[in-house]
């Protein structure tokens, strides 16, 4: 099987994979203990583990093809799949449930925490970079609930606690907006003292990170609303109030290097091992919403064939012909690719589903309408389209009514998070109850007719096996969590 190399591409890549990563890796030699270690060592080790664990083999390859917004392309041998089953139909190598909960829990959230205390303690005290390393922190709980479900939060990171319970996902998603309305009350925008030079993000610009965790904040409080709808009240405060991601510059991502060992994980599976040709196939959920509208972002997304008019994708687990269907393109997953993890249209989206559902705020499909073109002309230009396509393009997409908006919506929202599996995973489950999401998918060819992948499983590791606290009925890959109606 090709995805075997995969399970060991994580932590240490991205750390190779940054400029001037000498200095990235001056770290405190004992990170559990950390005592002395400035705090924006800890913080860049954290970060560069974080963002090399979304685009290694260990979140990304599962939770897109396991989500559909890529095909494995099955018997084709230069295929993901190679002809065995593979992620694509649910068949999940144990180490890739366990890798993402050890790095989650050890090389990210126990060296922020420990940032953090060392950060609060200092004299001066350093407020922006405790604020700084919430932000993250938040994300780390956020993808933790979002893909395993109930999670030790409460009792984590505790060195007096052996055994921490685990608590509810609601809970756990509070905390997430708790953590960062705590680092929103704790940014000092007016103070020096901050993380600077090691903050790969926005280089210490704290009215960014402000408004970062502010969107943050709401993403969470959409994630909740249809289960919790007590939070839409907080939904509508939130719109009223402003202070959100507002353009491209505000965009969280980190770059990559087109130099040895500082290349994008994604293109560096293909370049390692299938001759720099991409492994995945486009998913027909994708082709068949943008090919009939000759969607721009079609060439940017999708290398098509020699010969073929349209884009015509693949259903999980059938069989990828390199005549007819097309591989996401190589000109997307390049060496220098950034990996993104909030973006503009992210924000614009959620704004366009507030006026078109009226939560918190009243039904204005005038303006969601606006919203939404708004939201498609910034995810087209940001897979490269030109500003005057994409500007004329977006122009032309219908005003639609409130059903036929929300569904629209919901969909241009997944289709732009395709090269951002985790995040296309818990929009696709928060876009509907369970048969109405969006897009509509289907369990997968040579898939276990059980039900549509919907999490990650525990892993089996000493740290859940030895916890009496930790849930002892098995959790199937298939089974709803709270959030996911």
């Amino acid at each position: 099987m090709k995805k075997k190399f995969i399970l060991t591409f994580s932590v240490l890549t991205l750390i190779l994979a940054l400029p001037s990563c000498k200095k990235y890796l001056d770290i405190n030699t004992n990170p559990n203990a950390a005592v002395t270690v400035d705090p924006k060592l800890l913080f860049s080790y954290a970060v560069t583990s974080y963002v090399d664990l979304r685009a290694s083999g260990d979140l990304w390859i599962p939770t897109s093809l396991a989500g559909q917004a890529v095909m494995d392309g099955f018997s084709n041998p230069t295929g993901w799949s190679g002809g065995g089953l593979d992620e694509g139909e649910y068949k999940i190598d144990p180490l890739i449930y366990g890798n993402p909960w050890r790095a989650y829990y050890t090389s990210i959230g126990n060296n922020l925490k420990q940032a953090i205390k060392i950060a609060e303690s200092a004299t001066p005290k350093n407020n922006n970079a405790a604020a700084q390393c919430k932000v993250i922190l938040a994300l780390v709980y956020y993808e933790l609930t979002t893909l395993y479900g109930d999670v030790p939060y409460t009792e984590a990171f505790n060195s007096d606690i052996a055994y921490p319970h685990f608590d509810p996902q609601q809970k756990v998603l509070l905390g997430v907006v708790a953590t960062l309305d705590e680092a929103l009350a704790q940014f000092d925008p007016a103070s020096t003292v901050k993380i600077s030079d090691y903050d790969l993000f926005y280089k210490g610009d704290i009215a960014k990170w402000k408004r970062l965790a502010t969107s943050l904040k709401l993403r969470t409080l959409m994630t909740m609303v249809d289960k919790d709808p007590t939070q839409a009240a907080k939904i509508g405060a939130m719109i009223n109030a402003g202070g959100l991601v507002a353009s491209a510059a505000d965009n969280f991502q980190v770059p990559f290097q087109d130099i040895q060992n500082k290349k994008n994980p994604k293109y560096f599976i293909s370049e390692q091992f299938n001759g720099k040709q991409n492994f995945f196939f486009a998913s027909k959920w994708v082709t068949n919403y943008l090919d009939p509208v000759n969607d721009p972002r079609l060439p940017k997304l999708f290398d098509l064939p020699a010969g073929q008019t349209h884009y015509i994708g693949i259903e999980q687990g059938a069989d990828g012909d390199d005549a007819i269907n097309p591989r996401v393109s190589t000109s997307l997953q390049t060496a220098t690719e950034p990996e993104t993890i909030f973006d503009y249209q992210d924000e614009l989206f959620y704004e366009a589903e507030i006026y078109a559902r009226g939560i918190g705020v009243a039904v204005d499909i005038v303006k969601a309408n606006l919203l939404y073109k708004q939201a498609v002309l910034e995810s087209c230009k940001f897979y490269g389209v030109a500003t005057a396509t994409a500007t004329a393009f977006s122009a032309s997409l219908p005003t639609y009514i409130a059903t036929d908006l929300i569904y629209n919506i919901q969909y241009q929202h997944w289709v732009d998070l395709t090269d951002r599996g985790i995040d296309a995973f818990t929009q696709w489950r928060r876009s509907g109850p369970e048969g109405s999401e969006i897009p509509a998918l289907t369990i997968p060819i040579g898939a276990p007719a059980n039900g549509l992948f919907r999490r990650y499983e525990y892993p089996i590791t000493n740290e859940i096996n030895q916890n009496p606290n930790a849930p002892k009925a098995v959790v199937h890959y298939y089974e709803k969590q709270w959030f996911d109606l």
